[in-house]
Formats: structure tokens, C-alpha cells, sequence
């Protein structure tokens, strides 16, 4: 896997690493900013229900869940649910930037990427979301600030394999296209393709190596 192995993305772990410590020492995981408040957690239901909008206007974001007997394969066979990260227009058009999945203690487990009919999406080549990966800044005010920083340096110390991920989606979208001789139309709206690329990860194994590197 790509890893980044300069100081911004070993500072990036870092602070990663510091939050998620911070919040075990507390009894706490990365879930509970998400889904702690609730009575009970609902599958499909979004954690925020109206979605964590950055205060720049410019990403989105939300936890959720899949039932267990939906068929899809595509999981991570630990998932306890995933966040999906959005770019957001001005006008508020969203366009899938990856998903995050994590297990039931909060620890990340894979990034993927999805077809256009997941999510409904407005969709963007890779070259377009590889140049917005650096500039990912989801601040927010309310319980879910923490969250939000931790998923940003998050993003930041993966960036080299999430550009990759992005344009393994591409190529997989391009072959898909020319075996079935389909368009990309047809191809967005195949159900029978939920997750176009994945790439499994070994947090907090990552960062702790990142940092043995700047040693």
C-alpha cells in the first residue's frame, strides 16, 4: 500500500492517533460522536440524520449501516457500518469522494469507492477528486468537530492510496463498460456493482509505522 512518509501526513497520523486515544482512555470510540446519543441505532438511518456539513460549505459527510442480510458482498466482512465522504457544489450537489469503513469498535477496516447509483451522486472523473483530496477541511462546530478532524487526517495520511483508489475505480469502470458493452450510463446505474475499488488498511498499524519512519 501507498503511504505517504513525509512530516505533514506523519503529523496527520499523529493527531489521528491522539483522538482516538483520547477517546478510549474516556470509554469512548469513534462511533460514539456519531451514533452515541441515540437510543437505538437503525441500520440505512444517517448518523447525523441531516449529515455533517463542513463550515465551508464544501464537504459532507455521514455514518451508516447496512442490514446484515442485504447480499452485499462488497463489505468488509467486519464492518460495522461506514462513513461516506462527499465533495459539495455551492448549489449543494454532491459527488462521492470514499467511503470509510469501520468495525464495531470505531477502527477503520477499508476505503472504497462506490458506483454512481449508491448514493445518487454527481459523478466526477478521478483526476477531478485526486486534486480535491488535499484540500479536504471538514471544521464544524457541534459534537462531531472531533470526528471531523480525525477523518480529515485520516484522508491526509492515506492520500497517495486514495489517489490510486480513485483511479483503480476508473479502470474498473472502464472494463466493466467494454465486457458488457455498456455505457457509462448503463454501467452507473448496474445494481449488480456497488463498490468499484477497495483497499483494506491496518490502523492504527499504519500511522505507528509512519512515525517509526520519521524516527
Amino acid at each position: 500500500m501507498a503511504r505517504q512518509t513525509d512530516e505533514a501526513a506523519r503529523a496527520a497520523a499523529h493527531r489521528a492517533l491522539t483522538r482516538q486515544l483520547r477517546l478510549a482512555r474516556q470509554g469512548r470510540t469513534l462511533l460514539h460522536p456519531f451514533i452515541g446519543r441515540s437510543r437505538s441505532f437503525e441500520v440505512w438511518r444517517h448518523y447525523p440524520r441531516a449529515d455533517a456539513i463542513a463550515a465551508s460549505g464544501r464537504w459532507q459527510f455521514y455514518y451508516h449501516a447496512h442490514d446484515r442480510g442485504d447480499g452485499d458482498s462488497a463489505r468488509h466482512e467486519q464492518e460495522h457500518g461506514h462513513i461516506h465522504l462527499f465533495a459539495r457544489s455551492p448549489s449543494g450537489r454532491l459527488t462521492h469522494l470514499v467511503g470509510l469503513s469501520l468495525d464495531a469498535r470505531g477502527v477503520p477496516l477499508c476505503w472504497f469507492t462506490t458506483n454512481q447509483w449508491v448514493t445518487g451522486e454527481h459523478w466526477q472523473d478521478a483526476a477531478r477528486l485526486q486534486a480535491l483530496l488535499p484540500r479536504l477541511d471538514l471544521r464544524l462546530a457541534g459534537p462531531l468537530a472531533g470526528a471531523a478532524l480525525w477523518l480529515t487526517d485520516l484522508v491526509h495520511f492515506y492520500r497517495p492510496a486514495l489517489q490510486q483508489l480513485l483511479q483503480q475505480r476508473d479502470e474498473a469502470l472502464q472494463r466493466h463498460c467494454w465486457r458488457l458493452r455498456q455505457s457509462r450510463e448503463q454501467a452507473w446505474a448496474d445494481r449488480r456493482v456497488a463498490v468499484w475499488s477497495s483497499l483494506n488498511v491496518r490502523w492504527p498499524q499504519d500511522a505507528l509505522a509512519g512515525e517509526a519512519a520519521g524516527a
